[in-house]
């Protein structure tokens, strides 16, 4: 059982075991690209988002405060669990789920960031450079100090725990803390299976106390500018969102 689900602390939880999970979130796009199938790591059903051969785009599946009445905070936790398919690829790259405050202005798409308009720490993927059959990932970064027009890449690395493999259930979990406006104390940090993955202290999200987190963005987009090469696909499962630490499924 996760206790997620019981846990006083988690304010959001999706399982994914029946239709209705698009009315759980605020935002759903491609949902032709969305099936629930058996195989979740506990037994029961799970989400399978598809990415078509010659195409980008898998979901884009949003929590957005805004539209849930509830102020956005300046810290969060958010925690799923995920696997890719036997017939994944990562190629050179693209995009997984991970907190964001785009607002439709900033922080995606080589939209870049000024610390007034917008952020994002999505989770992005590359080809392993520990193995060449694993799936690296990262934060894909778009934060005011960034010097490119795309978001930079904050992998997740300690102790290669970040490098994953076809057709295994990982927990991924994700934490941001917002910085002081101006100044480097923002935080992202990352654990794959309760073990730290990712950290970074000295970020700077936001010059102004406007820019929060405006919602948990669970994105996959194949690329970049190229597309996928084949038909693949990426499980996903128990999506928890909280102001504390969530932690894996107690089985």
């Amino acid at each position: 059982m996760d206790h997620a689900q019981n846990n006083t602390e988690v304010f959001f939880f999706e399982e994914f075991e029946d239709s209705s999970y698009t009315t759980h979130f605020t935002d759903v796009s491609h949902p032709q690209n969305q099936t629930l199938t058996n195989g979740a790591f506990d037994g029961n059903q799970c989400l399978r988002i598809r990415v078509n051969g010659d195409d980008h785009y898998g979901a884009s599946i949003q929590y957005r405060f805004s539209k849930t009445e509830t102020p956005e905070p300046e810290e969060l936790y958010g925690r799923y669990y995920l696997k890719f398919g036997d017939n994944w690829d990562p190629g050179r790259g693209g995009k997984l789920p991970g907190p964001a405050g785009t607002y439709d202005r900033a922080g995606w798409g080589g939209r870049k960031v000024n610390g007034s308009d917008g952020w994002s720490a999505r989770m992005g993927f590359q080809r392993s450079e520990v193995s060449e059959n694993e799936t690296q990932v990262y934060f894909y970064t778009y934060h005011a100090d960034m010097e490119g027009m795309y978001g930079d890449n904050l992998h997740w690395d300690i102790e290669n725990r970040g490098s994953l493999k076809n057709g295994q259930w990982y927990c991924i979990e994700t934490y941001v803390k917002m910085n002081t406006p101006g100044k480097n104390n923002g935080i992202l940090r990352g654990w794959i299976d309760n073990h730290l993955a990712m950290e970074k202290t000295d970020l700077r999200f936001r010059d102004i106390p406007d820019l929060k987190i405006e919602g948990f963005w669970i994105n996959l987009y194949y690329g970049g500018k190229w597309a996928s090469p084949q038909d693949m696909d990426v499980y996903f499962d128990n999506v928890a969102l909280s102001f504390k630490p969530i932690g894996p499924a107690q089985k």
